[in-house]
């Protein structure tokens, strides 16, 4: 994999709650904005900002199983600014809603 993917990944994997924009990402690894987003979608399989949805929706579905926090909560505790988005995305992505995730998982 491409060393500036990989400095990207790391950058990502230790602030994906409240991520660097891209712009900025692009800069610290000496690479142009669409340069960096085509070379990312091509190594990852998958854009930028849906790599830090990913993460932030795994974080949120184990955070829904081992705590009884509320799940705006935890929505906000994730990086989601808005808990409709978050849970439109959560059902997209898993297939259940939060609540029903955390029913199907606490049961």
């Amino acid at each position: 994999m491409d060393s500036r993917v990989l400095d990207v990944l790391r950058l990502l994997d230790g602030s994906w709650r409240t991520p660097p924009r891209i712009t900025q990402l692009a800069v610290q690894v000496g690479l142009g904005q669409s340069r960096l987003e085509h070379l990312f979608r091509s190594e990852v399989k998958e854009s930028i900002r849906a790599y830090v949805t990913r993460q932030r929706l795994a974080a949120a579905a184990q955070m829904l199983t081992a705590s009884r926090e509320r799940i705006s909560t935890i929505a906000f505790a994730v990086g989601f600014n808005d808990v409709s988005n978050f849970n439109h995305r959560f059902k997209k992505h898993f297939g259940k809603s939060p609540r029903d995730y955390r029913r199907a998982f606490t049961s």
